[in-house]
């Protein structure tokens, strides 16, 4: 495996120094050519994602007509677009893992940003815009006409989406994978030849299992089944992409390393807890609970039942409580993760000398 390992990360080398090579001997007239088709692609992708989130915005003003409308819309811009940006980022002309990365980069933006965007509406339809003196949400501090329980709404956005993205999976497996493959096997006409058999991509994968995650976080406290659910899902999409990756696909022609997209997948996984977070901590403490259903609908704020539980608490545990989040623990704990911190940095760069190392060995063999 080693083995392996070592000539694909060698080949991945090659085919990087001579894309680098190429790039080095263009004219400046196809160099500024090259650069102005970039620009113009960029825009492009701009243009489908901010089309995207116009889409989910208005779909989610008609969620009471229709309300799968913006599970809906989020699952197929989620599906379409990135297929667009990674097909342009092809007429880029980057090395490949460069080209990986970017349609990484706007497949999570769009992903992260989109979820974003339904939430934020929907904040905006429930407050009324966060405007507490509104003549809707004057009376409850929330529209309580349109939403007497808008922690189930919220929780049942969050189940639609992970319920669609389950149908669009399994939809493209039944109806685009297996026939392409048939197809693709037993025509022998240049189109289908020229088109092939799907290509399995772990990138995208990856990504996709980040988005549910992020969706679980976020719905998790409104729907309290969805983390099964989700497991359940999962459980279901392992066994959907093996028979997939054995039976429908080829192996992929763009390779890159995995290693420098690890810290990428952590990065976005990050970036999805923390948009969770905020969510969750603002419904927490800012927003009224609904009086028609729950167990808060007694409080002003979810939170409020905290300082109650901590007060029902007996003598040693609340001064553990308070200690853990005094001076007296949060310094040691501040320079301990300093220390790890440090390590970790020192056998990062330790690590990284020996891969520029190798990378040089590799260059001298090829030369």
């Amino acid at each position: 495996m080693s083995t392996f390992l070592a000539h694909f990360h060698f080949w991945v080398d090659l085919e990087e120094e001579r894309l680098k090579k190429k790039a080095a001997s263009l004219t400046l007239g196809q160099t500024v050519s090259l650069y102005a088709l970039r620009v113009f692609l960029n825009l492009v992708v701009l243009i489908l994602i901010g089309a995207a989130f116009y889409g989910i915005a208005q779909a989610t003003q008609f969620m009471l007509l229709l309300q799968y409308l913006p599970s809906m819309v989020i699952t197929a811009s989620n599906f379409v677009v990135p297929l667009l940006c990674d097909k342009i980022a092809l007429l880029e002309k980057y090395s490949p893992g460069t080209t990986v990365i970017l349609a990484l980069l706007r497949a999570v933006f769009l992903r992260l940003v989109s979820l974003g965007v339904l939430l934020y509406t929907l904040w905006e339809q429930i407050t009324c815009k966060g405007e507490i003196s509104n003549k809707n949400c004057k009376l409850c501090n929330y529209y309580y006409d349109q939403y007497k329980c808008w922690e189930t709404r919220v929780g049942q956005e969050m189940y639609k989406l992970t319920l669609f993205d389950f149908l669009i999976t399994i939809a493209t497996l039944i109806l685009v994978e297996f026939p392409l493959r048939i197809v693709v096997d037993h025509c022998s006409c240049k189109l289908t030849q020229l088109v092939g058999r799907q290509e399995f991509l772990v990138a995208p994968n990856v990504l996709a299992l980040v988005y549910s995650q992020t969706v679980v976080w976020t719905g998790a406290l409104f729907c309290p089944l969805l983390p099964f659910i989700n497991i359940i899902k999962f459980i279901l999409f392992y066994y959907c992409k093996k028979i997939t990756l054995f039976q429908n696909c080829q192996p992929a022609t763009r390779n890159f390393r995995s290693t420098t997209s690890n810290f990428f997948y952590l990065l976005v996984l990050v970036f999805g807890w923390m948009l969770s977070s905020v969510v969750l901590l603002y419904s927490v403490a800012k927003i009224h609970p609904s009086y028609g259903c729950g167990p808060f609908r007694l409080n002003s704020a979810m939170w409020d039942v905290v300082p109650g539980a901590v007060k029902m608490l007996s003598h040693t545990s609340k001064e553990f409580l308070f200690y853990i989040g005094s001076q007296k623990f949060s310094i040691p704990l501040f320079i301990f993760s300093c220390v790890l911190l440090c390590y970790v940095s020192a056998l990062t760069s330790v690590h990284g000398k020996s891969v520029t190392l190798l990378k040089s060995q590799c260059k001298l063999v090829s030369s």
